[in-house]
């Protein structure tokens, strides 16, 4: 009779799963909900490195009035290393807001298919840029990832071979090339009013 138990026990266990997929417009808003929560996180990161930004070059000024070389040439240093991950930060930002972009045209426009792989790369090079800068950030990137090659999966547009981080579509760099003239458009007007 315990053996009777255990089969029942086992059966019971063992059911099929049974798996509800979530209409694609419906899992279209959901990832881009997840994309501009991520880049709320980004610009506070961004303005916190932007505050620090302005400490160490106070700090520098500050050393530099007090004639103490040593202290304004680490000021210096650390001032170049923070401006250095600024940039990649804003760069990340400025792509993450290109594919939010381009993930709700795809949305109006119902071609999802020949959108999502390129979209999926330029996550991939976000996640590549930000992983030493705000790590949290990058991990969720790589959920959203996740998300986006099962999806992509799904729609039949991937294949089951790994692609490399570092290749991009011809597509995925033009998105590149837009958002880094935006930056570069972005980051002189910064550079105006700094001057100002």
């Amino acid at each position: 009779m315990q053996h009777g138990l255990e089969i029942v026990r086992w059966k019971f266990w063992k059911r099929d799963e049974v798996k509800v997929v979530k209409p694609l417009p419906r899992r279209i808003d959901e990832l881009t909900v997840r994309l501009e929560n991520i880049r709320m996180r980004l610009k506070r990161r961004i303005d916190e490195l932007k505050l620090r930004d302005r400490e160490l070059f106070e700090l520098t000024v500050k050393a530099k009035m007090e004639n103490d070389l040593e202290k304004a040439k680490i000021y210096a240093n650390e001032l170049s290393e923070l401006r250095n991950m600024l940039k990649r930060t804003i760069y990340s930002d400025l792509l993450l807001e290109g594919v939010i972009n381009r993930i709700q045209i795809i949305r109006e426009l119902d071609e999802v298919g020949d959108v999502i792989a390129p979209v999926r790369e330029v996550l991939m090079s976000i996640r590549g840029n930000l992983r030493g800068i705000a790590p949290t950030i990058s991990q969720s990137i790589s959920n959203i990832i996740d998300s986006v090659e099962s999806l992509s999966y799904e729609l039949g547009t991937m294949s089951d071979v790994y692609i490399p981080e570092r290749t991009l579509s011809g597509d995925a760099e033009k998105i590149l090339a837009e958002a880094s003239a935006v930056a570069s458009q972005r980051g002189r007007r910064e550079d105006e009013l700094r001057t100002v």
